[in-house]
């Protein structure tokens, strides 16, 4: 019971700190869809995917490292050793990064490539400064410089868009303006330049944490492979156009991601710190696993014919082209979700090999499933292939997750939300505003069921 509430509790404290850039992104859809061009649009996208891609690489989540080692330690001193060491990796990957940008940037005649450097840098400074401060203990304020992050990313975005009439550059700028205030009010209770001393770091602890990152940064590879690569294919076969719908349809299974995200943070704190192989552990993992199912097929239920109702008001009619990609694209998002949430149990056992192989597995038959299908289902058959790669990668994860611990999740309620599921999309394409009200009402009240249930279970 204390785990649950930590669990509910860490995760409201995330959800309040992580809100910003994901929240203010699906928000300012009016704004986007508006003022810039779903071309332009699409361009954008592709920059901030070959980004992603990049600082994903070479900074080898080295955040994770981090944290994880850093609540295996007892002393202060052991904690700011794992720190220190870990920042020598960052800097040392900030200086590989920029490098590779530079290089490809100019290759690839990138269109305002500092902007996309420094997304891709502000993105990786945020997740090292986030990780930090959970790993201290800082909830309160990293809940707080997330909601400033949030209001500066949003003003930026308005008055560069509006005002000044900056084209999608304005995004570039927002998005590292929120996260550049953030940090720094992060840094005055983590200090970390403060802190950074080269006594404090040891040779022994860089390779420790360097011998746990470098296969993270391999899955990284392959997990763009499953998530970006797509986006390539579009842009290369379909135009830049396609890529700008299928990339705001997108932004709705972000309203998914948003809340997972905080879960997920709390989640990997309380499972990094159970990693006996008893039967209780088995037990907490598999109602942990059912829980998390039910609970994010309960969300795409009631949030698809949300979307129907609140679609045309938050994106412009030139953005048309997007609305009936958004249910296959929510569905990869929440086989996504399940992907990360599997992934945090394989890692508390170290196995990260095992979750490499079952990251190359899903890449390769997103790859070809992208390949077969895009000539036949144009943009869809980017959400259709992205789904595909991650029910595969799920299974084999569940399956590693079997080679450590007594884990047989139970599906009995897969019977009755699936069909639910099927139900609301068949709305949300074929009928009108009222039915979608309906449908949402529907699963208004099976999720509150869900909850009440789940509350009396664990009170």
């Amino acid at each position: 019971m204390n785990e649950i509430k930590k669990l509910i509790k860490s995760t409201g404290i995330y959800f309040l700190g992580t809100i910003g850039t994901k929240l203010v992104s699906f928000l300012l859809l009016p704004l986007y869809t508006a003022y810039i061009a779903p071309e332009a649009y699409g361009r954008y996208d592709l920059n901030i995917n070959y980004a992603t891609l990049f600082a994903s690489f070479f900074f080898l989540d080295i955040w994770t490292g981090i944290m994880k080692f850093f609540f295996e330690q007892e002393s202060d001193r052991e904690k700011q050793n794992v720190v220190c060491s870990g920042t020598v990796i960052f800097l040392g990957s900030s200086v590989l990064y920029l490098a590779a940008m530079i290089l490809f940037g100019i290759w690839n005649g990138m269109e305002y490539l500092p902007g996309v450097i420094a997304y891709g840098f502000f993105m990786v400074l945020q997740s090292l400064y986030g990780y930090l401060a959970r790993a201290y203990g800082h909830n309160a304020l990293f809940a707080t410089s997330g909601i400033v992050a949030t209001l500066v990313n949003a003003l930026l975005n308005v008055f560069l868009i509006v005002v000044v009439r900056m084209d999608y550059r304005a995004l570039y700028i927002s998005y590292a303006g929120g996260i550049l205030v953030q940090c720094v009010m992060l840094e005055r209770r983590v200090t970390l330049l403060r802190a950074f001393r080269g006594h404090c770091m040891t040779k022994e602890m860089i390779r420790q944490l360097f011998r746990f990152s470098l296969p993270l940064c391999v899955n990284s590879l392959c997990y763009w492979l499953l998530t970006g690569y797509n986006r390539i294919i579009l842009t290369n076969r379909l135009g830049e156009t396609a890529n700008g719908y299928y990339a705001i349809a997108a932004k709705f299974g972000g309203t998914l991601l948003i809340v997972s995200s905080c879960f997920s943070m709390a989640w990997q704190e309380l499972a990094y710190g159970k990693y006996s192989r008893d039967q209780d552990t088995g037990r907490f993992y598999e109602a942990a696993t059912e829980n998390c199912i039910q609970a994010l097929l309960y969300g795409f239920c009631g949030l698809i014919p949300a979307i129907s109702v609140v679609f045309p008001f938050l994106v412009d009619a030139s953005y048309e082209g997007a609305r009936n990609l958004v249910p296959l694209s929510m569905a990869a998002t929440l086989a996504g979700i399940l992907y990360t949430f599997l992934g945090n149990i394989i890692s508390t056992y170290k196995r990260n090999d095992l979750m490499f192989v079952s990251t190359l597995a899903a890449c390769v038959g997103n790859i070809v499933s992208m390949q077969v299908f895009v000539g036949v289902l144009g943009i869809q058959a980017a959400n259709l292939s992205l789904l595909l790669g991650y029910l595969v990668s799920d299974w084999m994860r569940m399956r590693t997750i079997r080679r450590e611990v007594v884990y047989h999740p139970g599906w009995r309620y897969c019977f009755f939300l699936l069909p639910l599921a099927v139900i609301s999309v068949m709305i949300y394409l074929a009928c009108g505003l009222w039915m979608n009200l309906l449908m949402l009402a529907v699963a208004g009240i099976c999720t509150l069921h869900f909850v009440l249930k789940f509350v009396s279970i664990h009170r």
